[in-house]
């Protein structure tokens, strides 16, 4: 008899163990199994990638997959065709993407993250220090082609612009900066900020549009960023987080994260998240 109640409790010791057991597999399972994916914008990817590692390390159970080197274009298509949970977009939703979200029956939310500067750049001996943001579209359309035209010195004025790995600053330039005119047929192409910069350095008279975390500063900066002027009768404003962030530096870009209306807690949440923090510098290390 004793040995048959030893039996019975050595049988519900083992049950127990292999309950507590399995259920201890089914809870971590299930703190790995929320999966978010975000596509777009490459020129978001340091900011959302940095953001979506915090966000893990505070909720371990969702994973967040930020990918690299992609367009606006590809991720709001992703989006649309539910092959993403997140777009990263670094202007607003087009009418024609609007119309295939329509047509899919999806209704899509916009999320302000913040934004951007596009600094205007020029070489170190260059004597202009500062130009009015009417000044800025008439040298980026081709209508000033001498600095003298501007009280500057007597060279002529080389325009660099970015190529297809940065289209989403191409648009932006064109679009919202120039008012829908392109950049002047004269200008040379680069493919990438780093080439534009080089070539900035070493061409005087040269001027250039890039991204605001591009240019070296300090006193080893190779190039020397131009202060703007929203008109003749505004002072002159250099860009920085705060100028960007309260408007009075003329030339910001907006970032955008669209998600599905629809879009399941974890998504909004991690969207939150995401808005709460804003722009500012991708790197977090001192939130860690």
């Amino acid at each position: 008899m004793k040995n048959l109640l030893s039996l019975k409790k050595l049988l519900t010791i083992v049950l127990i163990a292999a309950a507590v057991s399995i259920g201890g597999g089914l809870t971590l399972a299930a703190q790995t199994e929320v999966s978010i994916k975000v596509k777009g914008a490459d020129s978001m990817w340091g900011r959302i990638h940095s953001l979506a590692v915090l966000y893990m390390k505070y909720h371990p159970q969702v994973d967040i997959t930020v990918s690299p080197g992609s367009l606006v274009d590809e991720g709001m298509s992703a989006l649309i065709a539910g092959e993403t949970d997140v777009a990263m977009a670094s202007r607003k939703i087009t009418a024609q993407e609007s119309e295939a979200a329509r047509l899919k029956g999806l209704r899509l939310d916009e999320h302000l993250v913040g934004y951007g500067g596009i600094v205007i750049v020029t070489d170190l001996q260059n004597p202009t220090d500062e130009l009015s943001v009417e000044q800025v579209r008439k040298i980026f359309t081709g209508q000033i082609v001498n600095w003298k035209e501007i009280n500057g010195k007597d060279q002529a004025v080389t325009v660099f612009k970015s190529g297809e790995k940065h289209p989403g600053t191409l648009v932006f330039v064109e679009n919202d900066m120039l008012g829908g005119v392109p950049i002047t047929g004269s200008a040379i192409t680069l493919p990438d900020f780093p080439a534009i910069l080089d070539k900035v350095a070493e061409t005087p008279g040269s001027i250039a549009c890039v991204r605001m975390r591009d240019p070296f500063p300090g006193p080893k900066a190779r190039t020397k960023s131009l202060r703007i002027r929203k008109d003749e009768n505004s002072p002159p404003v250099v860009a920085s987080s705060k100028t960007i962030s309260d408007g009075t530096y003329p030339f910001r870009r907006p970032y955008y994260l669209y998600t599905a209306a629809g879009a399941n807690g974890d998504v909004r949440s991690f969207v939150a998240f995401a808005v709460s923090r804003g722009w500012g510098t991708p790197y977090l290390i001192h939130e860690w």
